[in-house]
């Protein structure tokens, strides 16, 4: 104990005041709590974003088939017996 009462006599005091320190301390709780937010707001946002790039992306675009051309009749692969094995 003697060693603590030693480093109090020795502490400066300095101009520091302990008027505003519940206010500042809750000032940084707020801004804490804030920002905790705004990240949440942040990753809710992306994984959305990245839910409907793979939904248009990936999904839609391996359910879209292209069209089937009607100059294909007149092309040589649609006489290939290969021709009728492809799936459609």
């Amino acid at each position: 104990m003697d060693n603590l009462e030693q480093w109090l006599a020795r502490a400066s005091t300095g101009d520091a005041s302990l008027d505003r320190l519940e206010a500042d301390v809750w000032g940084r709780v707020r801004t804490m709590r804030a920002e905790s937010t705004a990240t949440r707001f942040r990753l809710i946002a992306v994984v959305f974003a990245l839910s409907v790039g793979l939904a248009n992306g990936g999904l839609g675009a391996s359910l879209a088939q292209p069209p089937v051309s009607e100059m294909s009749v007149f092309s040589s692969a649609a006489l290939s017996p290969l021709a009728r094995l492809e799936a459609r």
